[in-house]
C-alpha cells in the first residue's frame, strides 16, 4: 500500500521518490508547512490572494520594542485565524537576538531543529525570533507543537 501524502513540504525541498517537490507524509508536517508557509508569505504576493500571509518583513527593521512584539504577534494570529481557522495559537513568543543570549543555556535548544526556520542564509545571525505554539483539534485528540522563525 503507498504512503499518503498530505501536500508539498515548505521550505521546499527535492523529492526522494522522483516527483517534483517533496511531499509531506504525516499530517503534522503539513499543518507545519502550511502555517510557515503563510507565515513567510508577504502579504500581496499573491495575484489572485492578495491578502494571503503577513507583514512581518515590514516590521523586521522597526525597533524591536513591546508595540513591535505586540505587532508581530497580531499579525501571526490574524493571519492564521482567516486562512488556517482550525489552527489553535496558544503562545507567540517574541524575542530579540539579544534575549536569547541571555538565555543560552537553554536545554532546548538541540532538539528544535526540525521545527525551526530562517529566511536568507542560515548561517547569518537573526534579529528576531518568533516560537509559535499550536494546537489542533480538542480534547483528547489535541494534537500540540511549535514552530521557530528566525528573522
Amino acid at each position: 500500500m503507498p504512503n499518503p501524502k498530505y501536500g508539498i513540504t515548505f521550505p521546499f525541498g527535492d523529492s526522494q521518490e522522483g516527483l517534483f517537490l517533496g511531499m509531506n507524509e504525516l499530517a503534522n508536517a503539513e499543518v507545519r508547512s502550511n502555517l510557515v508557509h503563510l507565515i513567510l508569505t508577504i502579504k500581496g504576493s499573491r495575484y489572485f490572494l492578495p491578502d494571503f500571509g503577513t507583514n512581518l518583513m515590514r516590521l523586521i527593521f522597526e525597533p524591536l520594542d513591546n508595540g513591535t512584539k505586540a505587532s508581530i504577534d497580531m499579525e501571526i494570529r490574524e493571519s492564521v485565524e482567516e486562512f488556517i481557522p482550525k489552527l489553535n495559537i496558544n503562545n507567540v513568543d517574541v524575542k530579540s537576538a539579544e534575549d536569547l543570549r541571555v538565555e543560552e543555556s537553554d536545554t532546548e535548544s538541540n532538539q528544535t531543529e526540525d521545527n525551526t526556520f530562517g529566511v536568507g542564509d542560515s548561517e547569518r545571525e537573526y534579529t528576531v525570533r518568533i516560537r509559535i505554539d499550536y494546537s489542533i483539534g480538542s480534547g483528547m485528540f489535541e494534537s500540540r507543537d511549535f514552530v521557530i522563525i528566525n528573522l
